[in-house]
């Protein structure tokens, strides 16, 4: 609530990789953090390190995010395929759980959760993730890597609440 993220790691799956959750909370309500959130297709518009972002249709497997991320070098840059799960309910409470198809990792999953704080005016933000990229890196380099860049994940969300605001239609308009 003093605007501080909190971060904690978990155990990826197999020991490999890196696993974390981070925990923010917006000063919006659920309503106005979930567009944000929810549109894969904007995210290259503030998410870190991301270049591209849209949405692609795959016959039999439906709406799939793609994202690609510029690493910083000598590394290569990292791409992915996921396919989201998502719940808007009870009123307010928000999921997108997704799970990689194919990509330059093993796997990628993970989830945003949005619920409402306190009086209901703000909102916890919960990540969390589950990654192994396919890079010949340590997992401990990479577990440095993901823990730092966290807390700016939850500083860029709160700005892109604050840029939607001010756009004439509003966070609606990222439908």
């Amino acid at each position: 609530a003093a605007g501080e993220v909190v971060i904690r790691e978990t155990t990826p799956t197999g020991g490999k990789g890196v696993g974390a959750m981070a925990f923010g909370v917006v000063d919006a309500n659920s309503d106005e953090v979930w567009p944000v959130l929810r549109d894969c297709q904007l995210f290259w518009k503030f998410m870190p390190r991301t270049k591209k972002s849209w949405v692609k249709d795959e016959e039999g497997v439906g709406h799939l995010c793609h994202v690609e991320l510029s690493m910083p070098f000598p590394l290569p840059d990292l791409w992915s395929d996921t396919v989201a799960v998502i719940r808007e309910e009870p009123k307010g409470h928000y999921l997108r759980a997704w799970k990689l198809v194919r990509g330059t990792y093993h796997r990628n999953d993970g989830s945003w959760t949005i619920v409402p704080w306190g009086d209901g005016t703000k909102s916890l933000v919960v990540y969390s993730i589950d990654s192994d990229p396919k890079m010949a890196v340590p997992d401990g380099l990479i577990r440095m890597g993901q823990k730092g860049s966290l807390p700016d994940v939850i500083s860029q969300i709160r700005k892109r609440v604050v840029q939607l605001r001010s756009e004439p239609s509003g966070p609606a308009a990222s439908k």
